[in-house]
């Protein structure tokens, strides 16, 4: 039992529920506008060290977790990892990145929540803002490139360096979205919250697929393995 509970399923999946949770609570509570003084509170006072530096950097920022900056960085890694020839988790990542894209969608159409505008915001938004798109795709992409560095060797520290960078970009994309004044902090905690969920999914998924398809190759094998030995008998 204890060795079922620690399995890299159970854990994998136990992460996704945890997040998934987390989400349908703070949704929950967000349609009940419970965080609107807490959220207000929060851009005014990122608002306050509004400067032209920051406002260029923020916009050069926020512009990474847009549909085209995650394009780019979407074709980048594929490019990586045809060149590796690491198939399987190229589809892993296809499916995190497309998953990521149809619940972003999905959710701001069932939500139908409107974004801030407690103060002018720097660029002009005209979808729905929960949860955030930019945040969402973001974390999706910098999170399964963190499990995927670190997967590949977990003893090596430069791999787990590399991870907390690229996860450093999806928080930095997040907050972004705040200072230009186009999303409530939990608009991009709740697409954290799913990037990371369903990230969990995705992975447990084909490391399931993964080793199914290995005990089937090493069960083909002893087939014809056996098949082989019982023609020499004859």
């Amino acid at each position: 039992l204890l060795k079922a509970l620690t399995s890299y399923y159970a854990m994998a999946l136990a992460i996704a529920v945890f997040f998934a949770w987390l989400f349908g609570w703070l949704a929950e509570e967000v349609l009940e506008h419970e965080f609107t003084s807490i959220n207000t509170a929060i851009l005014l006072n990122i608002h306050a060290y509004h400067t032209p530096v920051l406002d260029e950097l923020a916009l050069r920022i926020t512009s990474i977790g847009s549909p085209i900056g995650i394009a780019i960085i979407g074709v980048l890694f594929i490019s990586s990892l045809l060149l590796m020839k690491r198939y399987v988790d190229l589809g892993t990542f296809a499916v995190v990145l497309i998953g990521a894209v149809v619940l972003q969608l999905t959710f701001k159409l069932l939500f139908h929540q409107v974004r801030p505008h407690v103060f002018e915001p720097l660029v002009v938004e005209n979808d729905f803002g929960f949860p955030s798109g930019h945040s969402l795709t973001s974390f999706a992409i910098w999170g399964f490139f963190a499990w995927w560095i670190i997967s590949l060797g977990a003893r090596s520290v430069w791999r787990w360096v590399l991870g907390l960078l690229g996860l450093s970009i999806g928080m930095l994309v997040a907050l972004s979205r705040l200072y230009v004044g186009v999303h409530w902090p939990t608009d991009v905690l709740a697409g954290m919250l799913l990037a990371f969920s369903w990230i969990g999914v995705c992975v447990t998924g084909q490391r399931w697929l993964t080793r199914h398809a290995r005990r089937e190759r090493r069960l083909a094998r002893m087939k014809k393995r056996d098949q082989g030995r019982r023609r020499k008998k004859v």
